[in-house]
């Protein structure tokens, strides 16, 4: 294992850390670029539709992977590749469907295989037992797979599959738009990976090698990253809306990989934040100092340990944020709270520190904005005024998220609107104020009360990631509060008006050994 510092940051929940070029390990980009991209959150419950936007901010030619997963168990309910020429911008919309689903539609003309239709196309339930109604709520992935080689000699279209008569163009040169705005052959591509007359496109002829991927026509090294994204969740019925950024990974990619590395079939659900050709070290916060962390040899099996240095960025102890529930102006908030990486741990039947494997419970303590606690808090002293010493206890309140993507609701009503929502106001000291969500065993009272942190890999209990000669503490989680408004007089004038905003959570890490650091 191997341990450095680096620079001094700070660091929140979804926001990351500052980084400089020479650094080898993946990390959350506070300037909002990277090679992979999460969106922590998508709805189309109650009149929801979230628009999502992805942009190369970069001169390269991309390939890129788009994948939704559902909120209940992460599975992939549509995945599809993107090919972003230098400069380009993606849009796309997840509404709801007939069917009582989700559907994607899009009017962008950025080259997509397979091609997306202009009536969009239906979430599939394929892995989730045709259980349509999971596809309502989730979450979003993009993940860079490769950079077209824009000097290369056109090879993908040379094959003679659909139509032989096209004119000889490589691949960069087909997703570059004209001054029409309009890719300049999208069908190539469309093409290359495609079997026409018992005849293999490029592509798919090299994604049946051994390296599973199609790369003529890419770089032979990785020049990845300067993807941003953010989305909009609105609600045309109650004429309301808030947005997010999505959280940026830069160097995500291990060194050494060449510029196909994970440019997969469009069918197939790969690549994932997993995959082979990803880091197995990360950069996290402690006591105001970046640190690298290397988990190669660390575990059982590469999966986890590409899996735990993702973990690694997004550990928190302890998340904080706001929540306003005042009936008078009919509040409302929502906490989204987003496990990306829980599937790996739990699918393949036993639990794989930190998650316990099924329901995750977590500790809920609560605050008013006077240094009031919710009753029942377990607290010694009586809060004064400030400045003092702040004494809060530990969270007293249970509460088993069982969704991948899970939403907290603090009001009477959802902000968000999604129907399956935990709720907790029977628990806050107020209409207003602020709470910690805490993950460690010690503070919660049920299910995790016995498990220590010093546990192996096979207790499911264990809230906890090896970190070289000591841990990370918590669960990898990300997310954002959603607070609502209704102005039923606004301007005096009889007219109802919504408000809605997104609020990044904040967090805390805690660790020991060579991971040491406190919350």
């Amino acid at each position: 294992m191997k341990n450095k510092a680096i620079l001094p940051v700070t660091v929140a929940l979804a926001s990351g850390l500052q980084h400089t070029p020479l650094q080898s390990a993946m990390y959350i980009n506070d300037n909002g670029t990277g090679e992979t991209l999460i969106f922590p959150f998508y709805s189309v419950e109650n009149g929801n539709n979230t628009l999502i936007n992805v942009a190369n901010a970069t001169e390269g030619h991309k390939a890129v992977k788009i994948r939704m997963l559902e909120g209940q168990g992460s599975q992939e309910v549509l995945d599809f590749n993107l090919y972003l020429s230098p400069m380009d911008h993606f849009s796309f919309s997840i509404s709801a469907s007939d069917a009582g689903g989700a559907k994607l539609v899009t009017g962008d003309k950025s080259c997509t295989v397979p091609a997306i239709p202009a009536s969009g196309v239906e979430f599939l339930t394929k892995k989730i037992g045709g259980d349509i109604s999971r596809t309502r709520t989730g979450y979003v992935e993009v993940i860079e797979m490769g950079q077209l080689d824009p000097d290369s000699a056109p090879i993908i279209d040379t094959n003679g599959l659909e139509d032989p008569a096209v004119a000889a163009m490589n691949a960069a040169e087909a997703i570059t738009h004209n001054a029409d705005g309009e890719p300049a052959n999208c069908k190539i591509l469309i093409d290359a990976w495609s079997r026409y007359s018992g005849v293999d496109g490029v592509w798919f002829a090299e994604s049946k090698t051994t390296d599973l991927t199609g790369d003529a026509e890419f770089l032979a090294n990785w020049a990845g990253g300067g993807l941003y994204g953010y989305a909009t969740v609105i609600n045309v019925p109650d004429g309301a809306a808030f947005g997010f950024d999505a959280i940026a990974i830069a160097d995500h990619v291990a060194a050494g990989a060449t510029g196909s590395d994970l440019h997969y079939y469009p069918s197939d659900v790969r690549p994932n934040v997993a995959d082979p050709a990803m880091d197995t070290a990360a950069i996290f916060s402690a006591n105001g100092a970046s640190v690298t962390l290397d988990f190669d040899g660390d575990y059982s099996s590469e999966l986890i340990e590409r899996t735990q240095a993702f973990n690694a960025m997004i550990m928190a102890t302890e998340v904080y944020n706001d929540y306003v529930t005042d009936s008078a102006i009919a509040a409302r908030t929502d906490w989204v709270m987003t496990f990306p990486t829980k599937s790996f741990h739990v699918d393949a039947g036993m639990a794989v520190e930190p998650f316990h494997g099924g329901c995750e419970p977590i500790a809920l303590g609560s605050f008013d904005r006077e240094e009031m606690v919710a009753e029942g808090w377990d607290d010694s002293s009586t809060p004064g005024f400030s400045p003092g010493t702040p004494g809060p206890g530990a969270p007293n309140l249970d509460i088993p998220l069982c969704r991948e993507s899970a939403v907290v609701q603090f009001g009477a009503e959802s902000a968000t609107g999604v129907s399956q929502a935990v709720g907790v106001t029977d628990f806050l000291p107020s209409t207003d104020g602020w709470a910690i969500i805490s993950m460690l065993p010690s503070t919660i009272s049920s299910t995790l009360n016995a498990c220590t942190n010093g546990q192996n890999v096979t207790n499911p209990c264990k809230r906890g990631i090896d970190a070289g000669d000591g841990q990370l503490f918590g669960l990898p989680v990300m997310g954002f509060a959603v607070q609502k408004y209704v102005n039923g007089d606004a301007g005096g004038a009889g007219v109802l008006a919504n408000y809605a905003m997104a609020s990044v959570h904040k967090s805390c890490v805690a660790g020991s050994g060579s991971s040491a650091n406190q919350c």
